[in-house]
């Protein structure tokens, strides 16, 4: 991050730790003249600047600061003298796991794509296809079986709190198919959106619905990931052989059933059931992991060796690409392309002035989840008055990648 954007940045922190908007903000302000100020508020500033900076901030970085310029030249140091890049195994993670995708049951290959840095979105990613574990299977078939016709159609829709999440501390609201039974989050808390309004957001939500429906067909079509099925309750073989077949009428598309490993079948290991339908065995999970998600590691070994089975797909799109290998362009069109983006993203994620200069992972931006991505992408497709192909789609999962189809899209319109 350059100096003008962290002046900018540190300044929206500030802010946000404050509560409201420093109007006498300049460089050579102190901290002990900002109406407000508490002693504490420059510690806990720091604190959240770490939490949404990708680099290490030293142990010393107060030391010595008496303005808001001697923080921003310590905060743009650091970043200078210290590796941004995520860790090669986290670029491994995300060439890998951009080749699988899941079907549902749970949010748990979902997590596991999430936390290595995927968070472009996909219809089933964070949904189950009912609320009963044991007819989720049946239901995902009958939803495929008619290419999830009026999913999205607000008479068909509604929010609502399953039981699990009675208990929380910060219960969220969920949005359901009435018909389907097809349910996912909404990232909507309780307490800021009750009862009586929450109905409100339902026409938002079909609008997401809508535009995750129609990239999830088109995958389907396209037949370029490797789909995943795993149920914390067991799945018949002559189920899993149906799956298989809708699947296959979409395209050509490929299954792996994921199970418990055992004496005879060791973890990671991979056995063909038939022509592109294979079942995977992964770890029992630790007590940690609430009774059936297994570890991440475990996940990784599990999916590297089912990708030698299809090398074909490995790679296929340049928005798996590392950070290392991917081209930096400083022309005028790549700065504006960044400047389009960032203007989006700053809409969309209510921060004010935010630069995506050196952002690497959308993860890295706070507040830019699942959700918030779709409504960036559909942002853009409205902003070009277009709509994206599906390997454009798949670019907006790095922030470089999808800087350039920010730029091939300035180009041809």
């Amino acid at each position: 991050m350059d100096r003008n954007s962290m002046f900018l940045f540190i300044k929206a922190v500030m802010e946000e730790t404050l509560g409201h908007p420093i109007s006498e903000w300049n460089p050579d302000l102190k901290f002990t003249d900002i109406v407000g100020w508490g002693n504490n508020m420059t510690v806990t500033t720091v604190v959240a600047l770490q939490k949404k900076l990708p680099h290490k901030l030293p142990d010393t970085l107060l030391d010595g600061v008496v303005t808001i310029n001697d923080l921003v030249t310590k905060a743009t140091l650091a970043s200078t003298t210290s590796s941004v890049e995520p860790p090669k195994q986290l670029s491994e993670r995300l060439r890998v796991l951009s080749n699988f995708e899941s079907l549902g049951e749970d949010c748990e290959f979902g997590l596991v794509q999430q936390r290595a840095g995927i968070l472009h979105p996909h219809l089933l990613r964070f949904s189950a296809a009912s609320e009963n574990s044991a007819e989720r299977l049946p239901h995902l078939i009958m939803l495929l079986k008619y290419r999830l016709h009026q999913l999205e159609h607000t008479d068909f829709l509604e929010m609502f709190l399953p039981e699990e999440e009675w208990n929380n501390v910060d219960p969220e609201w969920r949005i359901r198919h009435k018909i389907y039974k097809w349910s996912t989050h909404t990232g909507l808390l309780v307490k800021n959106f009750p009862k009586e309004t929450i109905n409100k957001k339902i026409s938002d939500f079909s609008v997401v619905i809508e535009f995750m429906k129609s990239q999830f067909l088109r995958e389907l079509e396209l037949g370029r990931k490797v789909w995943i099925w795993k149920s914390s309750v067991p799945s018949s073989l002559s189920n899993i052989k149906k799956l298989h077949d809708i699947l296959k009428e979409y395209g050509p598309n490929k299954l792996l059933w994921v199970q418990t490993a055992n004496n005879e079948h060791l973890p990671g290991t991979v056995d063909q059931i038939e022509a592109d339908l294979w079942c995977g065995y992964i770890k029992k999970p630790s007590e940690h992991w609430k009774g059936h998600w297994s570890e991440d590691a475990d996940w990784f070994e599990l999916l590297k060796n089912a990708l030698q089975i299809y090398p074909e797909l490995d790679g296929y799109s340049e928005g798996t690409q590392s950070i290392e290998s991917a081209p930096q362009k400083c022309s005028s069109e790549q700065e504006g392309a960044v400047h389009i983006l960032s203007n989006i993203a700053s809409l969309q994620l209510n921060i004010p002035n935010l630069s995506l200069e050196n952002i690497q992972f959308p993860s890295e931006i706070s507040g830019w989840d699942s959700l918030k991505h779709v409504n960036i992408i559909m942002a853009v497709e409205e902003y070009f008055k277009t709509s994206l192909s599906a390997d454009d789609f798949d670019k907006t999962q790095t922030v470089p990648s999808f800087i350039s189809v920010i730029n091939r899209l300035m180009q041809t319109s």
